[in-house]
């Protein structure tokens, strides 16, 4: 895991210094504001006030985890299984690899959109090239893996496995143009970044809101590796041969699901410019009570505890199955 970060980080690092350069921060303040616009202002005020006293970690973590079930978060289900046909076993350290590149990105994102006084969605329309190409990634991710070449084309010279570094490209390719719901937990962070300019303070409750956003597809890849459903007859697939050009081809099953999931991915980016056409799916009621819920667990009694306690027993339960593998080698 090590390795890993060693690896990651310095890419990480160069693509959101890369992703800042594109973006002409400006910033601008008139003191003689309209009165309807300076309640808006003492209105987001009191609201960032409340959040900031009361939107703590575990909370942002639970309310993450609440989001993942908003029909806008349904995009990122072709992501995840996109990388699990690929990979087909260790699920759990390909799902934490996409989380590493996806989460920093989506952050970045959330907090450039809030300090320019935009959403996340008309920020990625001024920066559609840098959507686009992730999508023209993508797509060959998808190219790579539909003849079995994997899909990290970087040579890397450490004993990592070339698999998990792809991942972590190709979840860091995925968060450049995927658009979450803005539910009341989100818009609470924004607002202590924009607002009370505490933008440390939001960078950790977005973290937390990313990583209990993962945490279903966390659950996901657990049972997958523990019960061994890669050794499946559907996930173990079977090899087609054809001819084309005068070539015979061989393409296994699994690799062509990955492979149509890439593509598709990598085309939606393309065509509509991020994950957003998933938010008109016209399920505005489940939306709502979802987010009425996020609301409920700021008020909520012994939510910290409670939040407290999912957070460790999921860090817990990561920390033994990632030594458990380690220690099985």
């Amino acid at each position: 895991m090590k390795k890993i970060t060693k690896i990651c980080f310095p890419v990480l690092l160069i693509f959101i210094l890369i992703l800042l350069s594109f973006t002409v921060l400006s910033h601008s303040e008139d003191d003689n504001l309209p009165e309807g616009l300076r309640k808006i202002l003492d209105y987001n005020n009191q609201q960032a006030d409340f959040y900031f006293k009361n939107l703590s970690f575990v909370v942002a973590f639970l309310a993450g985890i609440l989001s993942i079930l908003t029909p806008c978060s349904l995009g990122i289900l072709p992501a995840f299984f996109a990388y699990t046909f690929e990979e087909r076993k260790q699920i759990t350290k390909a799902t934490l690899a996409f989380f590493l590149g996806f989460a920093p990105v989506f952050i970045t994102l959330g907090l450039i959109a809030t300090f320019l006084g935009t959403g996340v969605f008309s920020l990625q329309q001024d920066s559609r090239y840098l959507i686009t190409i992730a999508g023209i990634f993508i797509i060959g991710m998808g190219l790579m893996t539909l003849f079995g070449k994997g899909f990290t084309f970087i040579k890397i010279r450490s004993k990592i496995k070339k698999s998990l570094f792809g991942i972590f490209l190709y979840g860091l390719f995925f968060g450049v143009g995927f658009t979450a719901c803005s539910g009341p937990i989100l818009v609470g962070i924004l607002l202590i970044a924009s607002v009370l300019g505490n933008y440390v303070y939001s960078t950790f409750l977005m973290l937390f809101y990313s990583l209990g956003f993962f945490v279903p597809l966390f659950l996901i890849s657990f049972l997958f590796d523990k019960y061994d459903w890669s050794k499946s007859k559907f996930i173990q697939g079977k090899q087609f041969e054809f001819i084309m050009l005068g070539k015979k081809m061989i393409i296994h099953s699994t690799n062509l699901i990955s492979a149509i999931l890439f593509i598709t991915v990598g085309a939606v980016f393309i065509i509509y410019g991020g994950t957003f056409i998933v938010n008109n799916l016209g399920l505005g009621a489940l939306t709502n009570y979802i987010y009425s819920q996020q609301e409920k667990l700021i008020s909520l009694r012994f939510v910290k505890i409670i939040g407290f306690a999912v957070l460790l027993g999921f860090l817990f339960l990561l920390w033994r199955f990632l030594v458990k593998k380690n220690n099985s080698k």
